[in-house]
């Protein structure tokens, strides 16, 4: 089975964060709403729903089937999927992506050298570590990490 997520339910996901960014209104929105700002086909918004709810999405329950869902609120995880609040993960990628972007415009050899190198330590071995600090200091591997603290000196 083919994976769904950045053809279908990423995109569903997404309209519906900004949606929910945008509209503070009364209405609650359904499949046929997110089916016309997305341009998919309201079958395929509707199995996107299903897929993102409970995880991403909070949906309650009609009536009218499965294309009369109501679609009622997000969840702190879908504004991280699609990069509103980004995760420890995003940030790190983010940090190696703008190395890699410094390194290819750097003029200088020892310093382009310099931040290749730091890109590609960050985006591999200490990619773990850099995530678990950015996550509150929690590593599965490396047990909790403690923070840098300045001593008070002599």
């Amino acid at each position: 089975m083919e994976s769904t997520w950045e053809t279908r339910d990423l995109l569903v996901l997404d309209a519906i964060v900004r949606y929910f960014d945008e509209h503070d209104g009364p209405e609650i929105p359904d499949v046929e709403i997110f089916a016309k700002l997305t341009g998919m086909d309201p079958g395929q918004v509707a199995r996107a729903v299903r897929a993102l709810s409970p995880r991403f999405i909070k949906t309650a329950a009609t009536l009218g089937g499965l294309m009369a869902v109501a679609i009622i609120g997000i969840t702190d995880e879908a504004r991280q999927a699609v990069g509103q609040w980004p995760s420890p993960e995003v940030w790190v990628d983010r940090l190696v992506q703008a190395l890699r972007e410094a390194a290819e415009r750097e003029p200088d050899p020892d310093r382009r050298g310099r931040l290749r190198a730091m890109a590609e330590g960050l985006g591999g071995f200490a990619r773990d570590v850099a995530v678990g600090v950015l996550s509150g200091g929690d590593h599965p591997e490396h047990g909790r990490l403690l923070a840098w603290r300045p001593t008070g000196g002599p």
